[in-house]
């Protein structure tokens, strides 16, 4: 049965459910019971926190400047920092390797790692309150399934391609003197003191257009397809570790089949960044190889709805029984 409870100010809101033995299944600290559009916000008074820590006015946030607005648009923000953190260790493991030799022959794997460890350390900053989406294609193709709210839709895209520049940005910051020691101050996008590959993806030398396509929809189909499968209740769940669970997912998908094209499987990690580093480079990031910007921009799209779509159509795990 459901709760409804009281606060401090005698207002209700849902409690959570409680079963017959007066165990509670959820509880949240206070979810007013508004309508779809509006958004329940916590107020500094419906907690209790320890006399002395309550004195000190950085302690508790719900007292800081803007804090309605904060916490209004709080998923957006969520998925800024989160898009942030991953590009800031997955650029920045490739900028390491760039610049430091000594471990060339391991680079590749150093490459794949960092960036599936960055994307469990960004998952743990954002998850519980944006759902970790960090990716227009994940946004995207939840919508179109009805996973997710179109409403949503263009501010969470925005916030990960923002998060992901700002993150280019900061990188550039962290990195600067090493680019100059490495090219001389003269910026190249290719060649053997070139750069380009830091900030976003390009396919091998090679490698045509339509493998190129191939590669990053059947890779971000792959990525959505075990994305659903590991956060299926009704099958075998990563369970209170999804963030590690889902950077090995990535680890994987980047070792073993990501290498011709970089294995961009997300918009935001490579446009963001793009766009930024035309700020060292011209035009060149987005002319090169047949403007071949495209493909990593659109593709996880289709391959996002992808493997949604086979996910959903093949795997029909038994249904869960309905609580009485």
């Amino acid at each position: 049965m459901s709760a409804v409870e009281s606060n401090a100010h005698g207002e209700q809101y849902y409690a959570g459910d409680h079963n017959d033995s007066g165990a509670r299944y959820h509880q949240h600290p206070k979810v007013v019971m508004l309508p779809e559009h509006e958004i329940a916000i916590p107020q500094a008074a419906d907690y209790e926190l320890p006399e002395v820590v309550a004195l000190h006015p950085l302690y508790d946030p719900t007292n800081w400047p803007l804090y309605n607005l904060r916490y209004r648009f709080r998923d957006y923000f969520a998925e800024f920092w989160g898009t942030f953190v991953l590009i800031f260790f997955g650029d920045g493991v490739v900028a390491t390797v760039t610049f430091n030799t000594t471990n060339a022959a391991s680079a590749y794997l150093a490459i794949t790692f960092g960036w599936g460890v960055g994307l469990a350390m960004a998952l743990y900053c954002c998850m519980g309150i944006s759902g970790g989406h960090l990716n227009p294609a994940v946004t995207f193709a939840n919508a179109v399934f009805g996973k997710f709210s179109w409403r949503k839709v263009p501010g969470y895209m925005l916030s990960q391609f923002l998060g992901a520049f700002a993150a280019a940005a900061t990188l550039y910051g962290i990195f600067k003197d090493q680019f100059d020691v490495f090219d001389g101050g003269n910026r190249q996008l290719m060649g053997p003191q070139g750069t380009g590959g830091i900030w976003c993806t390009y396919a091998k030398p090679g490698n045509g257009k339509f493998f190129s396509v191939f590669s990053e929809v059947v890779n971000t189909a792959i990525l959505l397809f075990v994305i659903y499968s590991i956060g299926d209740d009704r099958l075998t769940p990563a369970k209170h570790h999804l963030p590690i669970a889902i950077g090995l997912l990535v680890f994987a998908i980047g070792t073993c089949t990501g290498w011709v094209t970089g294995y961009a499987i997300n918009p935001a990690r490579d446009f963001g960044p793009r766009v930024f580093s035309t700020i060292l480079y011209g035009s060149d990031p987005f002319t090169f190889g047949g403007h071949y910007f495209w493909v990593p921009l659109t593709m996880p799209f289709v391959g996002a709805c992808l493997g949604i779509f086979v996910y959903q159509f093949f795997i029909l795990p038994e249904p869960k029984p309905k609580k009485d």
